[in-house]
């Protein structure tokens, strides 16, 4: 089987740690809409054992992370802070199916993978305090562990063609940013969201 989806990410979380080196230029609390809004692509492989699926999804993605409203360690704001996060996701996924009828049927979905993240650099970060200027940030690779787990329906318009639309939650695990201070302050931001999933499948 293959299927082609697209997730929206309907809510994001924002979160993150930082490395504190005593210089009051780390993150102490993290907001913003992370994700939220934002859209990708992916396709997947595998193979159907009566209800039970096993498949390999490739999901890239570029993503516009938001953290406006982080506070840094000296009590500034960032008002803006706006990050292009590129992302490539291998996940191995698991769904069970449960037939309701000859055409729809119930799924449950788990997965587990890694995602690459290229954090792109933020320049410039508008800080509130007092009338400072602007902090950028340098462009980092890393990588992480990603979960993921959904229910959702599948409509079977054909033998081989079916409509899954999925409720989804996704871990991607955390991105590492560096901020430009001279004593390379690496930050952690979370990278999870609740997504609306619509998969295209074909059986073959």
């Amino acid at each position: 089987m293959m299927d082609v989806r697209f997730n929206y990410a309907m809510t994001s979380d924002v979160g993150g740690t930082d490395q504190d080196i005593g210089d009051n230029q780390h993150m102490v609390t993290f907001n913003g809409d992370g994700i939220e809004g934002e859209s990708g692509f992916g396709i997947s492989v595998g193979k159907r054992f009566e209800n039970l699926g096993v498949s390999l999804a490739y999901e890239p993605a570029s993503y516009d992370y938001d953290a406006a409203g982080t506070v840094r360690a000296d009590g500034s704001v960032f008002t803006q802070f706006s990050m292009p996060l590129d992302m490539d996701t291998w996940m191995v996924e698991f769904d069970y199916s449960i037939d309701i009828s000859d055409s729809f049927a119930f799924n449950l979905m788990a997965g587990i993978g890694t995602t690459e993240f290229d954090a792109g650099t933020v320049s410039p970060v508008e800080v509130d305090n007092g009338g400072a200027g602007s902090q950028a940030t340098d462009a980092v690779t890393n990588s992480d562990t990603s979960i993921r787990f959904g229910a959702g329906v599948t409509v079977n318009l054909s033998e081989t063609v079916a409509l899954i639309t999925l409720l989804q939650y996704t871990d991607y695990g955390t991105a590492d940013i560096q901020v430009t201070d001279g004593q390379t302050t690496v930050s952690k931001v979370d990278v999870e969201a609740t997504q609306l999933s619509m998969r295209l499948r074909f059986m073959f």
